[in-house]
Formats: structure tokens, C-alpha cells, sequence
């Protein structure tokens, strides 16, 4: 058995914006897990969020479902949902903002990174308080909110790099191979 700390990948810290705009968190230690599903924030920053959301939802047709357990915040509309195309236009994007080696860089998590539909057919939040959990101030970004997108790691490196991608097609080679 090892006693080497865990490695994992983080392009730095991150500063917290909310449909454009900074929320005023910075610094937020950043993992990318894609062993995680969903997206852990520390409670800081989570609470930020929920805030945010429900100020953005207000007035809108979409009320908390208390009786969908299937993550720990559910909105339902006013029929079930079947996709999330449905719910977009009610929530906007969030993003972290990293600096590193004076090159600003954004991972943007739309509305399909972050929420998923549950079998009930409510909208849940895909990103989870990660203090419930013991991750103190520790932020993951799992594999749900790394949808449509082509991760790098660099391993000798430790540096972790991404670019939008289709990943509902198969990239076309370069060479054909017989």
C-alpha cells in the first residue's frame, strides 16, 4: 500500500460566474473527477448558487419538488418535463474563471452540464454541496458537467486542458488504416 498522496488533475484556482457575471468567490480549489458524476461545490460556493437560481426563477413556471428525492433540489413545471431542452431557457450558465500564468481561460457549464431530468419528469441540480460530503473546501467537477467536452491531461505535466466537442459523433481520422 502507498502512502503517495492522490494525484489528481486542476488547471489552478477558479473565481465563480453566474450567467456572465462574477458572484465575488474566488480562489475555489478545482478538481476534475470524472469518477464523480456530479459536480460537488463547497458549501460557499453552492449556497451562492442556490441563491442565485432562486432569484432567477422567481416569477418563473417552475415550483421546488419536495417529493422528488431523485437529487436534493427538484423543480417541477407545470406537465413533466422530457428533456432538458425543455427547462433551459430557465436557467443560465456558470462558469469558473481561471488565471494561470496570466492566461485567463473559462470552463462554462450550461444548463445541460449541470441539470439533468429525473424519472418523475422534475429538473435537479446536478451539482451537489460537497461539505455534505466531507470535500471541506475542495470543488470536483464530475463527469456530467464535462459533457461535450474533449478533457486533456498532460501527466508528466499535471495540467489538465478541454475543448468543446460533439460527442455524439465519433471524430473523423486523419489517416484511413486497412
Amino acid at each position: 500500500m502507498s502512502s503517495e498522496p492522490p494525484k489528481f488533475y486542476s488547471p489552478g484556482f477558479a473565481e465563480l460566474v453566474f450567467s456572465g457575471k462574477t458572484t465575488g468567490l474566488k480562489d475555489l480549489i478545482v478538481v476534475f473527477d470524472s469518477g464523480s458524476s456530479y459536480t460537488y461545490f463547497n458549501s460557499q460556493a453552492y449556497q451562492n448558487i442556490l441563491d442565485l437560481m432562486n432569484k432567477e426563477l422567481a416569477g418563473k413556471p417552475l415550483k421546488e419538488a419536495t417529493d422528488d428525492q431523485t437529487l436534493p433540489l427538484c423543480w417541477k413545471g407545470r406537465r413533466p418535463f422530457k428533456s432538458l431542452r425543455d427547462v433551459r431557457k430557465f436557467f443560465k450558465s456558470i462558469s469558473l474563471a481561471f488565471t494561470s500564468n496570466g492566461a485567463k481561460t473559462q470552463f462554462e457549464l450550461p444548463p445541460e452540464s449541470y441539470l439533468i431530468i429525473s424519472n418523475k419528469g422534475n429538473v435537479c441540480l446536478g451539482i451537489l454541496n460537497g461539505s455534505d460530503v466531507g470535500l471541506k473546501n475542495l470543488n470536483i467537477i464530475g463527469d456530467i458537467s464535462m459533457q461535450d467536452r474533449m478533457v486533456i491531461y498532460d501527466n508528466e505535466k499535471q495540467l489538465i486542458g478541454w475543448a468543446l466537442a460533439n460527442c455524439d459523433q465519433l471524430p473523423k481520422p486523419k489517416y484511413a488504416y486497412t
